[in-house]
């Protein structure tokens, strides 16, 4: 086929005109342009947005595409893939499909060139999007699709099916298990060669029953994964570029004497219920979050009422964290919506610009205060994890510190990775704080392969019964 703008004279329209694309995105969008259905899975900070957009825009500038339609975390709608495409790509149309089913409608409707839509949307507006046909569908943070039969997972193997095009990407492919990979391979690229026709067989391949219901994995099941997921491509970080030193610090922090007395106070009624049955697999995650909770200083009671205990030793140790910083810029991740409230109104109190990010803040709010936090001067992101950890871009500061503890080690990874990327260039300091046992437990079980393959039962009994 005869181009119109050959390969070696594309001009890598960038935001940046001080930064040129490194080898590795360039291979990556040369990779794209000659897969239709391929996986990147370069790791977390590595560029793998511009590349996607890259090859999109290069296969657009050579019409041999239209339409492209991206799939992405809520969190990166906007602050990522917008902004990518509006200040990076030149004269591209782009909608964001967000909102009511009315609301994501209009913006199909217009015929961008470039439509971003949340992972949720696709349930919402399947057969909207399926007619469509988009020419190329760009998954962002595959991991999403990973549960093989969940709604989601459907309506997203439907609309990739009209596609011309599918690339999914993610930097962690089985964050959990093995069997995670199916349910994506099934997805971008179903009838590659070695990809089972059922999930039985697949789960047959990489792990073994050791119990009723209870799979562990295979020895070598890394080696299926990879024969599902192809054609990919993968760069590691340390490969890419020099990225400068990353630093883990475990703080120790003493909880208050109202902590520690309310932390006590339902250990004792945790052993209770664990003695009288009425602890199980499904709850003991439930009641493992109150005692996180308590030892952050905002706990939910059963009536749903936020009660703030005193949390003075731990606002102090992150003042002086912040106060120790050379550049006042400063990433805060607190697991739930209350402490994320309570410790933003805490830094404002001390004359700090700081503002919050949690789930029920607005995409276009959230695209807004990074930027701000990126290129002005908010000096404090306080983030609830799940809500922004995925994708954005927060290397205006080298230091986060994760006030309280999440216990998914994929969302954390995602955190961290916020300010461990392409665009950081100084050394970087990730605070752990630790005030109690089931920190201490949660932190190890982030660190610790084999703690985190333990039965979320045991982690309980080890934590309450241990503390």
């Amino acid at each position: 086929m005869a181009l119109k703008l050959p390969y070696d004279e594309y001009d890598w329209p960038i935001q940046n005109p001080d930064w040129t694309p490194f080898r590795h995105q360039k291979e990556t969008t040369k990779f794209l342009i000659t897969n239709k259905r391929a996986y990147v899975l370069n790791e977390l900070g590595t560029g793998k947005t511009m590349s996607a957009l890259w090859a999109a825009d290069f296969l657009m500038r050579n019409r041999v595409i239209n339409k492209v339609l991206i799939v992405s975390p809520l969190s990166t709608l906007g602050s990522v893939w917008y902004d990518s495409i509006k200040q990076g790509l030149r004269n591209k149309s782009v909608g964001i499909a967000h909102g009511n089913k009315q609301t994501r409608l209009n913006v199909l409707r217009q015929d961008f060139e470039y439509t971003i839509i949340n992972h949720d949307g696709v349930k919402l507006l399947a057969d909207d999007l399926i007619a469509k046909r988009y020419d190329v569908i760009i998954i962002d943070e595959l991991t999403a699709f990973k549960t093989y039969g969940t709604d989601r997972s459907k309506s997203m193997r439907r609309i990739a099916k009209s596609a011309k095009a599918v690339w999914g990407m993610t930097g962690n492919v089985t964050p959990n298990k093995p069997t995670e990979a199916f349910g994506q391979a099934k997805l971008v690229n179903p009838s590659y060669p070695g990809v089972p026709r059922y999930f039985t067989k697949y789960r047959d391949l990489v792990e073994y029953e050791v119990a009723p219901r209870i799979w562990v994995p295979k020895k070598g099941c890394e080696n299926e994964v990879f024969k599902i997921l192809q054609p990919a491509i993968r760069f590691k970080l340390d490969d890419c570029v020099d990225i400068p030193e990353l630093n883990h610090i475990t703080v120790d922090i003493e909880l208050s004497v109202e902590q520690k007395k309310a932390y006590e106070d339902v250990r004792k009624a945790l052993i209770h219920e664990y003695q009288n049955d009425m602890i199980t697999a499904s709850n003991a995650g439930v009641k493992l979050f109150k005692l996180l909770q308590i030892a952050a200083g905002w706990v939910k009671s059963d009536s749903g009422e936020v009660i703030e205990l005193d949390s003075a030793p731990r606002l102090a140790r992150l003042m002086s964290i912040y106060d120790e910083l050379e550049i006042k810029k400063l990433v805060v991740f607190t697991s739930y919506r209350a402490s994320v409230l309570g410790v933003t109104k805490f830094l404002q109190k001390q004359g700090i610009k700081a503002e919050c990010i949690y789930g029920s803040v607005s995409q276009n709010a959230r695209s807004n205060l990074i930027r701000q936090f990126q290129k002005s001067d908010l000096q404090v992101l306080v983030i609830q994890p799940k809500a922004a950890s995925h994708g954005i871009t927060l290397t205006a500061s080298n230091t986060i510190v994760w006030h309280s503890l999440d216990l998914s080690g994929e969302t954390v990874a995602q955190a961290n990775g916020r300010i461990s990327r392409i665009g950081q260039k100084r050394v970087q300091s990730i605070y752990n704080f630790v005030g109690c046992g089931v920190e201490a437990h949660a932190l190890n079980m982030l660190t610790n392969k084999h703690a985190r393959a333990k039965d979320v039962l045991d982690l309980f009994k080890e934590v309450v019964f241990r503390d």
